[in-house]
């Protein structure tokens, strides 16, 4: 059976998800097709599509996953930053932890009219560095992140119909200033000479995720202070080492919720929290349901 050509994702026929959408002309930037903004506590699973145009992710909290064709798949964390090509076939992965927090912006700067807000020389700078790249998750600088947020409050103002003329204004310059940090970020960025503390940790967690694992301990594997590996971890992902491990364990019961007839219990200690009833706790923190709603929803 031959296989379906990927979808082509515009702001006219859009993803099947609930975003928030803005589209790029009513902005005044003919070069964006959309931007998207969304705060959710599910996700399904999305089908392959591509867009005519380059697209700018921001996950500002929580943490999701993209596949890509040919079986390649990343992770994107809170804090995190990733442009993927035009015409790159992907998907975004079902096991979101949650909540999560993400903007999108999509845009092709070969779409230069007359007007535009950047040169054609500059838009041409700007397709350097977005073109033929291999989509990586990379940390957001201080600045990006502030404009981040900024666009996603900026969205949801425009979404609940505070449509004055400075809010445009500022949309447009938000998402204009995201599209040249971005491209001017690529330029300057260069192979990471070793693994961050972040990933170093991560990596330990995921190793001993039905172990007891404690922040003290945690500082001591890094070989950091309590403090300085708090303010790290943060700074590379966007929430505290506590906060990753309780989603990650959360990701670990919703599979074993979804796939396994287990006692709460058992699916507790599989998971390294000491309690059952803490765990239903914890659940319903990060996922709004508790485990049993969850069970019987699957």
């Amino acid at each position: 059976m031959p296989r379906r050509p990927p979808e082509k994702t515009t702001f006219i026929n859009p993803l099947p998800v609930k975003d928030l959408l803005v589209s790029g002309k009513e902005l005044g930037l003919p070069m964006v097709d959309y931007i998207a903004a969304n705060h959710r506590f599910s996700a399904g699973r999305m089908s392959w599509h591509s867009h005519d145009g380059h697209e700018i992710l921001l996950l500002l909290s929580g943490t999701t996953g993209y596949e890509f064709r040919g079986g390649r798949k990343v992770q994107l964390r809170g804090s995190e930053i990733m442009v993927i090509p035009s015409g790159t076939t992907h998907r975004g992965q079902k096991d979101v932890r949650l909540p999560s927090t993400l903007c999108a912006i999509v845009f092709e700067p070969s779409h230069h009219p007359r007007h535009a807000l950047f040169t054609k020389r500059e838009c041409e700078w700007l397709a350097s560095h977005f073109e033929q790249r291999t989509p990586q998750p990379v940390p957001m600088n201080v600045g990006t992140r502030h404009l981040a947020k900024t666009l996603h409050v900026l969205i949801r103002q425009h979404a609940a119909g505070k449509n004055t003329d400075g809010l445009l204004a500022a949309l447009r310059v938000t998402v204009a200033s995201i599209i040249l940090e971005t491209a001017r970020h690529h330029e300057q960025s260069k192979p990471a000479a070793q693994v961050s503390m972040a990933a170093q940790l991560i990596d330990h967690m995921e190793r001993h995720l039905s172990e007891p694992i404690s922040m003290d301990a945690l500082a001591t594997h890094a070989r950091t202070s309590r403090a300085r590996l708090f303010a790290n971890f943060k700074r590379e992902t966007g929430m505290s080492p506590n906060d990753w491990l309780q989603r990650r364990r959360i990701k670990a019961a919703t599979d074993l919720l979804r796939t396994t007839n287990r006692k709460l219990e058992d699916i507790a200690a599989a998971c390294g929290f000491t309690s059952a009833p803490y765990f239903c706790h914890v659940f319903r923190k990060y996922t709004g349901t508790t485990p049993g709603e969850h069970r019987q929803k699957v």
